[in-house]
């Protein structure tokens, strides 16, 4: 008998498992993708944009600042020196005035009158006194011949010594009355400005009042009164001994350069309570930006250090380790540079170590970076001031050589 005479069992039994070994094989397959081990993703990271430039030689002005007062040179209240009543009024409030110039006048009547009557009685006695010197002569041609005495002769020379006494009381008089009567004109005594008037036309005045006509104030020259520390009083001195020391000042908020000028005055003490000695400056005022009583912000050049190697104070990151700049390598990666600084003036701030004027230096952008990050900085010019767009005229984008890898695109930085 043949195989084919009997039954076949095993072909329902194959068809029965091609699905279960095709749903095995799905299995493996998905386990095998799932378990197999894969590579991390790499993240694409930006190039970071920022502005730089290169350290370079500057001069450090050394100045020491402190509040002053405007102080004028000479301020004057002028008051009448004869009682009168005011009669005239020759200035506007806050005219400017020269020396010399009228400013008020008193009522000259009583004082012309006493003057007149000083001058009769001296020319009263004037007239006995040359009677008695004529006399006298007579007397002394008389004596020769025996027709007067000796007394005769001595009574007329005394006669006309007190005559000639009470002339030089009448002249001394007469002078003190023309003194009198000038003191009621009241002139400027300096070239300045007038403040508002302090006493009306009509108004009797009196040297005892306790205000006068008007205030008389000095505008030009006019000085600056400040106090520094102690501590600078060595380089005041030394420097001051060379040529006078600049000082400029410039409003109470610093936003206004008001003026220049010298240091004129030193005090010869310190303040004991307060460790500051006091100075002051003179300014020709020509322009009037000094008004006496205003507060200022004065500065004193004590000295100037030359050719400085600086960078803008912006550019320094203060952290834990110290002082530190973002210096740009070859890869044009970020890498953080310690650093010692100097002083700051004006936004530029003395690197005293640390850097070189080949190195390229991060000036703004900063808070993005980490050392390592690579940048795309944008050249700008070494000033305090940072530009208002990176790109504008006159910058540079500087190109780095970027290293690839042949699974990712070229110029990409990865992390």
């Amino acid at each position: 008998m043949r195989s084919a005479d009997f039954p076949n069992h095993e072909a329902p039994r194959a068809r029965r498992r091609a699905p279960l070994v095709a749903a095995f094989v799905v299995l493996v397959v998905i386990l095998v993708a799932w378990l197999w081990p894969r590579h991390p993703v790499v993240m694409l990271a930006a190039v970071v944009p920022v502005n730089a430039g290169h350290p370079v030689k500057s001069d450090f002005p050394i100045r020491v600042a402190a509040v002053g007062t405007v102080l004028a040179l000479n301020t004057v209240d002028v008051k009448v020196r004869v009682d009168g009543q005011l009669q005239r009024v020759a200035f506007t409030e806050g005219q400017d005035v020269k020396a010399g110039q009228l400013l008020a006048q008193l009522d000259q009547g009583p004082l012309t009158a006493q003057l007149h009557q000083a001058e009769a009685a001296q020319r009263k006695d004037q007239a006995s006194l040359d009677n008695a010197r004529l006399d006298l002569a007579r007397y002394a041609k008389l004596v020769g011949i025996g027709a007067a005495t000796t007394q005769a002769v001595d009574t007329a020379k005394a006669q006309v010594e007190a005559l000639a006494a009470t002339v030089a009381a009448d002249a001394a008089l007469v002078q003190s009355d023309r003194l009198q009567l000038s003191f009621t004109t009241l002139s400027a005594p300096f070239t300045g400005r007038v403040g508002a008037r302090e006493a009306d036309i009509g108004a009797i005045v009196h040297p005892t009042d306790t205000t006068g006509i008007v205030t008389v104030t000095q505008m030009e020259p006019i000085t600056v009164l400040f106090s520094v520390p102690q501590d600078v009083l060595p380089d005041l001195l030394a420097n001051q001994g060379a040529a006078p020391l600049a000082v400029n000042v410039s409003t109470r908020s610093g936003s206004t350069a008001l003026a220049d000028g010298t240091l004129v005055f030193i005090d010869s003490t310190v303040d004991p309570t307060t460790g500051q000695i006091k100075l002051k400056a003179s300014f020709t005022n020509k322009d009037r930006e000094l008004w006496p009583g205003e507060l200022v912000n004065a500065r004193v050049l004590l000295r100037t250090d030359t050719q400085r190697l600086a960078v803008p104070s912006r550019a320094v990151v203060n952290t834990q380790n110290g002082t530190q700049l973002y210096v740009i390598d070859a890869n044009g990666t970020a890498q953080m540079r310690v650093v010692q600084t100097g002083v700051t003036v004006d936004g530029m701030t003395e690197i005293r170590s640390g850097v070189v004027s080949a190195d390229l230096i991060v000036f703004d952008g900063q808070s993005r970076l980490n050392p390592g990050v690579r940048m795309a900085p944008t050249t700008v010019p070494t000033v305090a001031q940072a530009p208002a767009n990176a790109n504008s005229t006159g910058s540079q984008t500087i190109e780095f050589p970027i290293k690839h890898d042949n699974r990712f695109d070229a110029g990409a930085l990865y992390l």
